[in-house]
């Protein structure tokens, strides 16, 4: 950054708020404009494609400088945040025209990528940022969502798996770390796409933020909420009013998903970076509001465990499917509904507008109306013992215009007949106006310049424009005195229009101040009733979302799953969700899924494009369908509650940590072999297809014994290793099906069927016919698939061993996390909870 010395003082007062900001791009305002100097203007002007000029800035060379118009801010702050780059706003802190020398300025607010309030883009997207606090055998995690207030806390082990599931899991844009975070950690972070490093010393919490932790003890959690509460509270320049008590996450409360597996089951977001992409998500959300569709996304990325709970919200689909016009009369009113939660938000953070004051009020007009509806729906009837804040909307009903201007600046907000001063000062302004017309008619007649207009603007005030063609017609005793030359035109004053200004202008800004008044007035009486708001919004979200859930079972004519306590699965006619609605051409094939008590595996094998994948990902799809409570794809579904999924499908690399397909693909297998339990389910397609035949067929069986004698989780299992299917002879736990496949003349037409036993051969050679593969390369592999198909005789014979010798994996990671540990940095109290965590696991494992 240049030295200060010999620049104007302005840019010198530039440079002091650079040094204090050097993480962050300044936009510095002048007049009606954002300027962006030095490195600064050189990174916005690539980045946002602007035209880079240079400033006198009191030495010989210009200083790079581009700049952008101040009502179009957002739009480049949000381009420049998806970046990862943060953005200072520097603003004029007085009045230009009462300000003696160097206008104040100085930094209202930061904007980062985690900390994004009026810029956010897309309503129904959250975006966290979170707070990471080191306790040497762990990492305690506060998130916090800035557009709601939401905030979350939970304690993580120390692997890449978990900070991964709850970085990239939960969209976290920014992460808060203090002085002294672990090195190896800090360098994992850095490297997740999307993700800005902060830095935070001070981790003492302020006395205004207490009261949001009045639920949690655990030190290591206000450890973090600190780091957190005071980087906000450093960016945002303002107490963070709107923040919501902290909800402390236990993730036994749910159905865990590694971030790998939500990603290959495409839950929230596509694989392909396409935007038609389907996700089932957005196959579910036919949700009326945008809070509602971010509870749909919570449930489907949290997927319950409680059996009550998922009947709860099943009851409630029910009872909107069978009671068909109320739930018309429900989809009338939740359209009328907004985002309550974010308008909340703003209230409370001082950021709402006009518009947002009108969208709460016809929300809250449709509120009693809702769950008046939804007062016979029995599952839900603590609903009725909610305020619908009816006392707020009598208050501000009658407040505000129908469409009100956005900013406050432009006056014209409040109703005529709200504030009787209001109405004074507006018609003293209105008069005015209308004397300046009469004013403009008289002096076109007096003059007989036709074209004479009077206009004004905030440097000249009131003027009088005549155009140069008609000067010789402005005679000296008009009484009119030259104020501004143009090309085209002179503009003039008069003594009279100069005494009436005053008055006219007074009146107007006297009109604007006080409908700042009166809206801060209207805003604190709002922020009276915010947590019952709170629920409000709480309760409507989830209205909205069960409304989502029974649509779209309706519609498609989805039964009820049924859940057991034992551990066998059936699937009658089960489909696809999202393929099943989006196929046009043909129909989907259904399928069943039966395992019994005695199966842990199921082997499938058959061709590729024969529909293996699909049917895998469709059981885990049902899954979650199930256990969000929702309606299924099936004929009939009876399940046992699942804990976990884990999924190794589909080939992909992870280039920016040097790892190839196949580590991927034993990373994510260990992942599920260390972690499942035998209420879990697995999908492994095609496992060992990345090394060399023996050494994944090898593989391949090893994991299905480790499965089938260790874990005895619910297990489908696709290969083209058909030599496998021969261990169901000595093992009652395996299942083999097949997908069918009909076959003439060596072409074969997929049936996507699946039936019982294994197939009789891969197919691989007709996909490659149905490729359009030259035919003599064809007939080749032919020829040489009959010669090792002679050769190989001893592959299929593979004897299974009876006695796999195995280390417990939970011993394994509690022996890595005492080795972790360095005692000689822990505090006594820190060492009797580390010693406490290992008992407990040790325990839970017994």
């Amino acid at each position: 950054m240049a030295k200060a010395s010999g620049y104007t003082p302005m840019m010198k007062h530039y440079l002091e708020v650079k040094e204090r900001n050097k993480d962050a791009i300044i936009f510095y305002r002048l007049g009606d404009f954002y300027e962006m100097f030095f490195e600064d203007a050189k990174t916005a002007s690539n980045e946002l494609d602007l035209v880079l000029t240079g400033r006198n800035a009191g030495v010989e060379e210009k200083v790079p400088m581009c700049g952008i118009p101040h009502h179009a801010a957002n739009g480049y702050i949000q381009r420049l945040i998806q970046k990862g780059y943060k953005v200072a706003i520097v603003e004029q802190l007085e009045d230009v025209s009462s300000a003696k020398g160097l206008v104040k300025r100085d930094v209202i607010k930061i904007v980062t990528p985690g900390t994004i309030m009026d810029e956010v883009s897309d309503e129904k997207n959250t975006v966290y940022i979170a707070a990471l606090h080191d306790y040497q055998f762990g990492l305690a995690v506060v998130l916090c969502e800035m557009t709601t207030g939401e905030m979350r806390a939970q304690l993580i082990d120390k692997q890449v798996m978990a900070i991964q599931k709850v970085i990239m899991g939960n969209n976290v844009r920014e992460v808060v770390v203090s002085d002294g975070f672990d090195k190896k950690m800090l360098k994992m972070l850095e490297d997740m796409p999307q993700v800005t490093l902060s830095y935070q010393k001070n981790s003492e919490i302020k006395p205004a933020y207490m009261h949001l932790l009045s639920d949690i003890e655990d030190t290591r959690i206000h450890q973090a909420f600190g780091i957190l509460t005071n980087y906000l509270d450093d960016t945002q320049k303002r107490s963070m009013a709107h923040l919501n008590h902290v909800e402390f996450v236990y993730e036994h409360d749910y159905m865990q998903m590694d971030f790998a597996t939500k990603q290959n089951l495409e839950l929230t977001q596509s694989i392909r970076n396409n935007a038609n992409s389907t996700t089932l998500w957005s196959f579910l959300d036919k949700c009326k509001s945008s809070m509602g569709s971010r509870t749909l996304r919570k449930w489907i990325e949290y997927p319950l465990l409680d059996v009550k709970a998922i009947n709860k919200r099943l009851d409630a689909i029910e009872f909107l499917n069978d009671n068909f016009i109320t739930k018309d009369e429900l989809r009338e009113h939740l359209s009328y509904v907004y985002d309550m939660e974010r308008l909340s938000a703003r209230v409370a953070y001082g950021s709402a507008n006009p518009r947002d004051i009108v969208r709460l009020i016809k929300t809250l007009e449709h509120t009693p109306a809702i769950f008046e509806i939804f007062k016979d729906c029995s599952a839900y009837e603590e609903f009725q013992s909610i305020d619908p804040c009816i006392a707020l909307y009598d208050k501000i009903k009658d407040a505000i215009v129908e469409e009100p201007p956005l900013s406050l600046k432009d006056g014209g907000v409040f109703v005529e007949g709200y504030h009787a001063e209001l109405d004074e000062v507006r018609r003293i302004g209105k008069s005015g106006k209308n004397w300046i017309l009469e004013l403009e008619n008289k002096e076109r007649e007096r003059t007989g310049v036709k074209s004479l207009k009077i206009g004004y603007n905030r440097v000249f005030g009131y003027y009088i424009e005549v155009t140069k063609a008609n000067l010789d017609q402005i005679k000296e005793e008009f009484g009119y005195i030259r104020k501004q030359t143009l090309a085209n035109a002179e503009r003039f004053v008069t003594q009279e229009l100069k005494e009436k200004e005053d008055a006219i202008v007074h009146a107007q800004e006297r009109s604007i101040r006080l409908e700042q008044e009166l809206f801060h007035a209207l805003l604190s009486d709002i922020c009276v009733y915010l947590p019952k708001l709170h629920d409000v919004a709480k309760a409507l979200a989830t209205i909205d979302a069960l409304y989502a859930l029974s649509e779209i079972s309706s519609e498609n004519g989805y039964t009820r799953p049924h859940f057991h306590s034992e551990h066998a699965i059936f699937m009658e006619e089960a489909r696809h969700p999202i393929l099943d609605r989006s196929m046009k051409q043909t129909r989907y094939v259904s399928n069943n899924l039966d395992m019994s008590e005695e199966h842990d595996i199921l082997m499938i094998t058959g061709p590729n494009m024969g529909g293996k994948s699909t049917y895998m990902r469709q059981t885990a799809l049902i899954v979650v369908m199930a256990q969000i409570g929702c309606f299924v794809p099936a004929a009939k579904v009876d399940m046992p509650i699942f804990d976990q999924i884990f999924t190794r499908i589909g080939a992909s690399d992870d280039i920016m940590s040097g790892q190839s397909t196949f580590m991927v693909e034993m990373i994510e297998a260990n992942n599920a072999l260390q972690n499942a339990t035998a209420n879990s389910l697995i999908l492994f397609d095609e496992i060992g297809r990345g090394t060399s035949t023996y050494d994944g067929m090898a593989l391949a069986q090893a994991m299905i014994e480790y499965i089938t004698n260790h874990i005895h989780a619910k297990t489908l299992f696709s290969t083209h290793y058909h030599e496998l299917t021969d261990m169901a002879i000595h093992n009652q736990s395996i299942r083999n099906v097949h997908v069918d496949v009909h076959e003439e003349d060596d072409h074969i037409t997929f049936l996507y069927r699946i039936s019982d036993g294994k197939a009789d051969k891969s197919y691989g050679i007709n996909v490659a016919r149905l490729a359009h593969l030259p035919d003599s390369l064809l007939e080749r592999a032919n020829q040489l698939l009959e010669q090792l198909e002679l050769q190989d005789q001893g592959v299929a014979n593979i004897q299974a061993p009876q006695i796999i010798q195995t280390e417990n994996p939970l011993h394994k990671a509690v022996i890595e996390r005492i080795e972790a540990v360095d005692i000689n940095k822990m505090t006594p109290m820190e060492a009797m909870q580390c010693l406490y965590e290992i008992k407990a696991k040790l325990h839970t494992d017994k």
